[in-house]
């Protein structure tokens, strides 16, 4: 079973997943070192990150040679942030602020091809080696996220609708403390009762879910909530760490 197949099986099976988030790193090399076989996916973040069409095309060619899953975070939910991201050879997308079908559905049109959705044919890392045109929709990631009591309202119509393309359900814990009304406490009682009740639904319909995470206590808390996709990570946070750790190393032999 190669990567691609076993981030499908574990979004199938609500089974725990973990993947890491780039935002600023451009260079293939530094990608190619950070990989390890346990991480699930990579996300490349193009809502706010720096990354667009062009600079994301060697990171994707890179993590493709490694046959490590990626996701890539488009800034909003129109056809075009979403084909182009697979065109460049991403294995799925992660949609911020969802909070209609509306706005499923211009990803899923982006996402599959006829009949399911509306993709165009082309782009250089559309498919991968040896893959066939026929199982393209079957195996290429969607994870909404949902960031708002309104969201929050429709998404079990969501997941009526969209539930065979939707692999993951995911929060973006930051903008819902601030939808709900205490900005960047994440922990607060209206953010936490929003978390459990995406995870109520999610699980009701058979679908993963997951939340991204600072840190491991983080992680700890929301797994404990229901939690299944660990999304952690920063690529920025993850050489600092690195750093520091590496300085305090040196420093014990004083």
């Amino acid at each position: 079973m190669n990567r691609y197949e076993s981030l499908r099986n574990k979004f199938d099976t609500q089974a725990l997943v973990c993947g890491i988030t780039c935002s600023m790193i451009l260079d293939p090399i530094l990608i190619s070192k950070m990989d390890h076989p346990q991480l699930d996916f990579m996300l490349f973040d193009a809502e706010h990150g720096r990354y667009d069409a062009q600079n994301l095309l060697p990171l994707l060619h890179e993590t493709r040679m490694m046959g490590l899953p990626t996701i890539v975070r488009i800034s909003d939910a129109y056809y075009h942030l979403a084909a182009k991201a697979l065109d460049m050879g991403a294995d799925g997308i992660m949609l911020p602020r969802t909070e209609t079908v509306e706005q499923l559905k211009r990803a899923v049109d982006g996402l599959c091809f006829h009949p399911v959705g509306r993709k165009g044919v082309g782009g250089i890392g559309q498919l991968r080696p040896g893959e066939e045109f026929a199982s393209f929709s079957r195996t290429r990631f969607l994870l909404p996220q949902i960031e708002s009591p309104k969201g929050i309202e429709n998404l079990p119509e969501m997941l009526r609708t969209f539930g065979a393309q939707i692999s993951a359900v995911m929060i973006g814990p930051y903008d819902m403390s601030v939808m709900v009304g205490t900005p960047l406490d994440i922990f607060s009682d209206a953010v936490l009762e929003s978390v459990r009740k995406i995870f109520e639904i999610s699980h009701a319909f058979g679908k993963s879910c997951g939340i991204f995470c600072d840190d491991l206590a983080a992680a700890r808390r929301f797994r404990a909530l229901g939690a299944n996709v660990i999304w952690t990570g920063m690529d920025t946070a993850i050489i600092s760490k690195a750093v520091t750790q590496t300085v305090e190393d040196v420093l014990t032999l004083r």
